[in-house]
């Protein structure tokens, strides 16, 4: 269930940057600006979707088969990237029937959010020893 959890965030934070960036462009160009929204928010779910879809099911299936558990960083980074080539592709037909331009764009986007998210990781793990390191001194 932590792996729907995981999609689910990331999804729900991209429809709603989608959502309000769609109305600061509609009211930018002056277009109506609900449906501009909404079409935005749709689209970015959509997008979104498809890639952190394709990034959990890599992470499970490489976790499981390939590379081992305790590898967090080659295992992050190699779904990120299965991610951007896959969904990336898969975005680039959609939306513009060229699957290259999808990859080339979107695999370094999801590298990016694979650091972000090592990075993350890290800075958690480092406050959390610290808050046991405190809490040990107290006692």
């Amino acid at each position: 269930m932590d792996e729907v959890d995981h999609v689910a965030n990331r999804v729900g934070l991209c429809t709603v940057t989608g959502f309000f960036g769609g109305a600061a462009y509609a009211t930018f160009k002056g277009f109506p600006r609900r449906a501009t929204a909404l079409k935005a928010a749709a689209s970015c779910a959509l997008v979104a979707t498809s890639l952190f879809g394709t990034e959990r099911i890599a992470n499970v299936a490489l976790r499981e088969y390939v590379i081992p558990k305790d590898d967090e960083q080659r295992l992050t980074m190699t779904s990120y990237a299965f991610s951007g080539v896959f969904g990336g592709g898969l975005n680039g037909y959609l939306y513009q029937k060229k699957p290259l331009r999808g990859m080339f764009y979107f695999v370094p986007l999801m590298l990016g959010a694979g650091i972000l998210e090592l990075e993350w990781n890290r800075r958690k793990r480092a406050k959390i020893e610290e808050l046991q390191q405190q809490h040990i001194e107290e006692i």
